[in-house]
């Protein structure tokens, strides 16, 4: 497994980036004939990582990226909101420009306070959403 993180940090951004781009097309071009075409989408995670270092990944192309706290200084990004959602930061989420994706919703009363506040929000695009479902039926889960 190929970890971006600890290359970035000896080798540069950039690199670190094209190393696992290419990777990725690797993997794409192995994918048997018979499956539908697929487009990849290299998220890059950058929780915990400084701004200043998703401010470089940035400028050398990468535009979607994972995080629990939002940049507003690169206009292009597309902000996968990644981690748990409080019902209280739902209405300061949905005020975030280029949020793309909200990966996880985990309950009805969650994604019903998202969807209302989407909509006041009046975007014309809709809002991915990632839904996490209990598949053990365990309470605690």
């Amino acid at each position: 497994m190929l970890r971006a993180g600890s290359m970035s940090a000896e080798l540069g951004v950039g690199f670190a980036l094209r190393a696992v781009n290419e990777r990725v097309q690797q993997a794409v071009a192995r994918r048997p004939r018979d499956l539908p075409a697929i487009q990849p989408r290299l998220v890059a995670v950058s929780k915990t990582k400084p701004a200043d270092m998703v401010i470089e990944a940035y400028g050398h192309g990468q535009r979607t990226f994972g995080e629990n706290y939002i940049l507003s200084s690169c206009p292009e990004i597309k902000w996968h909101f990644i981690g748990h959602l409080q019902k209280q930061n739902v209405n300061k989420l949905m005020a975030v420009p280029n949020l793309f994706m909200l990966e996880t919703v985990d309950s009805m009363k969650l994604a019903d306070k998202v969807n209302s506040s989407w909509q006041k929000k009046g975007s014309p695009e809709r809002l991915k959403v990632m839904v996490q479902i209990n598949t053990s039926g365990e309470d605690s889960k």
